[in-house]
């Protein structure tokens, strides 16, 4: 039997086991590196009645705002309704639940939460609390999500060579997960932008791609894709209010005024494939979710960037393939017409002299027209020939130049003479000569070439015309020239694949005009290596067109006088 003394001295060591477990119990929930949450489950509401320090730290919130208070404080519109449901569903079948669920900090922030919520029992079997354990696993499923991001745009970038639909696929599936806003500009073929992709966060009053069409676009900008394009240089701006750039302060004022919100992070990157900028990405954070912008970020762009680069390259280089096979066939099939023409002719008139030898009968007449159209023939093959030798020379960067100092004006008056006294038209031609100096330095025969080629072209592509207009001017350092037909003209967009080699305006075919496609190109190519340009300007089919040309002149010289800018009319 057990004296008196002794069970008083078990019962005071039972207390005292009690007692240090219960220190032992506090410790642990103080000190515990996950979040723990203790609600009281006789109330309707499950109101918070404890929490430990890890949960203020990972959610901001202080121990005393949250008592009394539902968890449902930690849930923002951009919780998955799928995860609150399992959680419903769980304390309401009283059972032990697991979720990952994206949650909400006191700033605002997000944050990725692994939560276990445990029902505790009584011992009498009746509900009285559930416990809430949360770990911050935000770091973990972000570079999850982000990796899983890549691997989605890589192949969608991969199995289609539209890579414009799957940029704005990027951009839709960049935000919100990367960041607020999501920009793709495209160099353009006049060296401006092309915005092929803008999204918006869709948050509470945030902004929407249709409400900044024009945000960041401007090209002096010293921020941007602007810059990216310009440099070739990525820009992590972590702090937008701290950044002094005029440009910036121009962008964040705009999304302010336009949505409310403000600018907070900025992040360029540029598109760079095989040592040439295509364009650039940019993304940016915003006041509505509170993240900054870190080196992290950057890494992830700039291996989207080059994932980006490789495709948009790999898809032009498709489309110039296709494109250069179209353009040889075009050329193979032209060309033989070309060439059939001419080597007919010869053939055909050498059979027919070789006919009239045999049978000791040959008409002085007739030899003579016959010798003068194989001679003629003969011009035209070597022509060909010439212009074929010429686009090889351009295209390898190989072609000569005899230059010296010429009188451009001068010259466009032989050019003129000469084809007035050789065409077999009636073109009359009008020359517009302004006062100044028309000194050049440039290879006459070359530019030679490229008057009598736009001569021919105007009197071959106006064909219900008799007119032929010139204009010759000088400023701002340069001689430029203008020959005007009121010919055909050019559809819309014509004027841009007329100086390719082996292309032709959409409507020279339909009127079944000859020609390779070369001359433009060739001119094209002797003009700017004499350091000038061209182009030509049309109001449309069936009004005519314009070539414009260009060339640094001397500076120097004698200015014509005003006696020259009158019209000339030849023919």
């Amino acid at each position: 039997m057990t004296s008196p003394d002794r069970t008083t001295m078990q019962d005071d060591l039972t207390a005292l086991s009690v007692t240090s477990l219960l220190r032992l119990r506090e410790r642990a929930f103080q000190s515990a590196g996950s979040g723990i949450v203790i609600t009281d489950a006789s109330q309707s509401d499950n109101p918070v009645i404890d929490v430990n320090p890890a949960f203020e730290r990972i959610t901001g919130h202080r121990r005393a705002d949250v008592l009394g208070r539902s968890c449902r404080m930690l849930q923002s519109f951009r919780t998955d309704p799928a995860a609150i449901d399992e959680i419903r569903a769980g304390i309401a079948a009283r059972r032990e639940t697991s979720v990952v669920i994206l949650n909400r900090r006191r700033d605002g922030t997000p944050f990725w939460n692994d939560l276990l919520i445990a029902p505790v029992f009584a011992p009498d079997g009746q509900l009285t609390h559930f416990v809430g354990i949360q770990t911050d696993i935000t770091a973990r499923k972000v570079a999850e999500d982000r990796t899983n991001f890549l691997a989605r745009v890589s192949d969608q970038l991969g199995v289609s060579l539209d890579y414009r639909a799957a940029l704005t696929g990027a951009a839709e599936q960049a935000v919100p997960l990367i960041a607020d806003l999501f920009l793709v500009d495209l160099v353009s073929g006049d060296r401006g932008t092309d915005r092929v992709a803008a999204t918006f966060a869709d948050l509470e009053g945030g902004a929407h791609a249709g409400r900044l069409p024009d945000w960041t676009v401007q090209p002096e900008d010293n921020h941007g894709s602007a810059l990216a394009i310009r440099t070739g240089r990525s820009q992590l701006i972590r702090s937008v209010a701290d950044n002094e750039s005029p440009s910036l302060a121009r962008d964040a004022d705009t999304l302010r005024r336009r949505t409310g919100d403000d600018l907070l992070s900025h992040l360029t990157v540029p598109l760079i494939a095989r040592r040439r900028i295509l364009g650039a990405l940019t993304i940016a954070t915003t006041s509505r979710s509170g993240r900054t912008l870190e080196t992290a970020d950057l890494h992830l762009m700039q291996d989207l960037a080059r994932r980006v680069a490789m495709a948009i390259d790999n898809a032009m280089l498709y489309t110039e393939a296709r494109m250069a096979v179209r353009a040889r066939d075009q050329f193979l099939s032209i060309a033989a017409h070309e060439l059939r023409t001419p080597v007919s002719s010869i053939k055909g008139y050498a059979q027919m002299l070789l006919r009239a030898q045999r049978k000791g009968e040959i008409p002085v007449e007739r030899l003579k027209r016959s010798l003068e159209t194989i001679d003629s023939s003969t011009d035209r093959l070597t022509l060909l020939t010439s212009d074929l030798l010429d686009v090889s020379r351009i295209r390898l960067g190989q072609l000569p130049l005899r230059s010296s100092e010429i009188d451009f004006a001068a010259k466009v008056r032989s050019v003129i003479q000469r084809f007035e006294e050789s065409a077999v038209d009636t073109h009359r031609i009008d020359l517009i000569v302004a006062p100044g100096s028309y000194l050049v330095r440039a290879d006459a025969d070359r530019i030679d070439q490229v008057l009598t080629n736009l001569l021919e072209n105007a009197a071959k592509y106006s064909p219900d015309s008799d007119r032929i207009a010139l204009s010759l001017c000088v400023g701002d350092g340069q001689v430029r020239l203008s020959v005007h037909d009121s010919g055909i003209g050019l559809p819309p967009d014509g004027d841009r694949g007329i100086f390719e080699p082996f292309e032709r305006a959409a409507n020279a075919l339909k009127h079944e005009l000859p020609g390779l496609g070369l001359g433009l190109y060739i001119c094209r190519g002797l003009i700017e290596r004499h350091g000038g340009q061209i182009w030509a300007e049309s109001a449309g089919e069936g009004l005519g067109t314009t070539f414009h040309v260009t060339i640094p002149t001397l500076g120097h010289g004698p200015d014509l006088n005003a006696d020259h800018a009158i019209p000339l009319t030849f023919g």
